[in-house]
């Protein structure tokens, strides 16, 4: 017998070993993606186009369509509806809704639809919130705007206008406290800055944040102290101002794509630059909640992320791709329209998305 003979395998062995591997390789992608093949059958058509005004607060969805404004339960139920003049602008908190439109200012109970108040402001409205104590609205002109802030009946608390041109970007309350924050941006300069003022409504101002280093971007109210979010660095502050140093993140590179604003501890949810500019392709996310933090690889490439509570929220037009914090890896899921933009996830888990000229509501695992 010639015991140095090549031992050769027959095609039918040959075939049967790449059909092996193909299968093999095919689980181990399944295993990484997660359940991308079970779809997402919950979901509810809102009877309204997706070129609406449309807001997400707390488990329900407003829109504005024709001269009325709408509120609907994460279902697709009606709750109520409130005739407004036409052309009118709103916004939604977890504490109730403003309606403006010039300068005709009318507050809304956001579960019930009743008329709180009704006020005729001293200027053109640009924008407005209603926070648990007090209502802020900003008045025209943008680069030297007016902030009023408001009792829940109308009644003027404070009027501030030191803001010598400056651009207001961004302002919000510290909740369940007396203070006011605002950030205005200074685009005169050869460099934009940016600066965060707070108040006691009524009273003075308490502090304000300065940052050289950055350009800040994002402003958000994280237990008991203002988080800001910059080019380089996420920084916490008191309401003095003063920065808690220890808590310092560098986050040079990364840009905050996501927060959950209606968490006191949010989730934030940050993507590396290069996948955020131009073709929005989203395939890792570094996930900071409190002091832990940690990057995740997500399993399908996405265009958009919310964060909700505790959990990473991504979407592509086809899939969504679920991960908890702390876990490392993500879950997918088969979507039950294209989607083609994300407005928002209430409360109850459920996300408000548009498709192909409509709006849908599609429950989340």
């Amino acid at each position: 017998m010639d015991y140095n003979r090549k031992q050769t395998l027959g095609w039918p062995a040959v075939l049967a070993l790449v059909v092996a591997m193909t299968l093999a390789a095919y689980l181990i992608a399944i295993a990484a993606r997660g359940s991308g093949d079970t779809p997402l059958s919950s979901i509810v058509r809102l009877n309204t186009v997706s070129n609406r005004d449309v807001r997400v607060s707390g488990a329900n969805v407003y829109y504005l369509e024709g001269g009325s404004l709408h509120c609907v339960t994460s279902g697709g139920k009606y709750v109520w509806n409130l005739g407004v003049d036409a052309n009118s602008e709103f916004s939604a908190s977890e504490h109730g809704v403003a309606v403006w439109n010039r300068k005709k200012l009318t507050l809304v109970e956001k579960e019930t639809g009743h008329l709180l108040a009704s006020k005729t402001m001293d200027g053109e409205i640009l924008s407005a919130l209603v926070g648990d104590r007090y209502v802020a609205v900003v008045l025209a002109p943008e680069h030297n705007s007016t902030v009023v802030l408001l009792n829940s009946g109308g009644d003027v608390v404070d009027t501030l206008t030191s803001f010598g041109g400056y651009t207001v970007l961004d302002y919000g309350f510290y909740e369940g406290q007396e203070l006011f924050w605002i950030m205005t941006l200074d685009s005169a300069g050869s460099t934009p800055t940016c600066q965060i003022s707070t108040f006691i409504p009524g009273k003075r101002e308490t502090g304000t944040i300065e940052d050289s280093e950055q350009v800040i971007y994002q402003v958000m109210f994280r237990s008991n102290y203002i988080a800001a979010v910059g080019t380089n660095y996420l920084r916490l502050y008191d309401y003095t101002a003063n920065e808690k140093k220890t808590q310092r993140k560098t986050v040079y590179g990364w840009y905050m794509d996501a927060v959950d604003k209606r968490s006191d501890d949010p989730l934030m949810l940050f993507v590396p630059n290069q996948q955020v500019e131009g073709t929005i392709a989203i395939s890792d996310v570094r996930m900071i909640r409190g002091s832990s933090e940690y990057i995740v690889r997500l399993p399908v490439v996405c265009s958009v992320l919310q964060a909700d509570g505790n959990t990473m929220y991504g979407f592509s037009q086809e899939y969504l791709v679920c991960c908890a914090f702390g876990q490392k890896k993500a879950t997918v899921y088969k979507l039950p329209v294209l989607v083609d933009t994300v407005i928002g996830i209430t409360t109850d888990h459920t996300a408000v998305v548009t498709s192909g000229g409509s709006i849908y509501l599609i429950r989340l695992p």
